[in-house]
């Protein structure tokens, strides 16, 4: 019994930091000119997020290219092992690396410096709501 109350409470938690994030992104977006809705949207909402901080469209490209290809290799068990953990590796490094541009590039339109990057590497479910509800004004980026 003991064990379902403490999934239950991890649950909600999870439903109410998840919650936060959706109506984070959504401030960012109407920060940033779009209508805020549009974080509801998946993958449009990544799009969005990319544009808003002037990040090249093949960073959104490839990272659909390599979401379809972990689903390809989940799908289809005759794949070498190594296949899979190629594709896994690589895909990984990818998100690390679009991750941190994305964060650096977004905290530049906010006026976010070196120590504030850093914790929204980290913690981007305590930064996020700072920039969402915080006096940070966008600033679009440079190109």
């Amino acid at each position: 019994m003991d064990n379902t109350i403490g999934m239950t409470i991890l649950l909600i938690a999870v439903a109410v930091i998840y919650v936060i994030l959706i109506i984070s992104e959504w401030k960012i977006l109407e920060k940033a000119g779009e209508k805020g809705w549009k974080a509801l949207i998946p993958f449009y909402n990544l799009f969005l997020s990319h544009h808003i901080v002037g990040m090249a469209h093949i960073w959104f490209i490839l990272e659909v290219i390599f979401w379809i290809a972990e689903l390809v290799v989940e799908l289809v068990p005759a794949l070498p092992e190594t296949v899979n953990l190629t594709l896994d590796l690589v895909t990984g490094l990818f998100t690390i690396i679009s991750e941190v541009i994305h964060v650096n590039r977004l905290c530049n339109c906010f006026g976010k410096k070196t120590a504030f990057k850093i914790g929204m590497c980290f913690f981007p479910e305590i930064f996020t709501p700072i920039i969402a509800f915080g006096k940070a004004e966008y600033t679009p980026p440079k190109h």
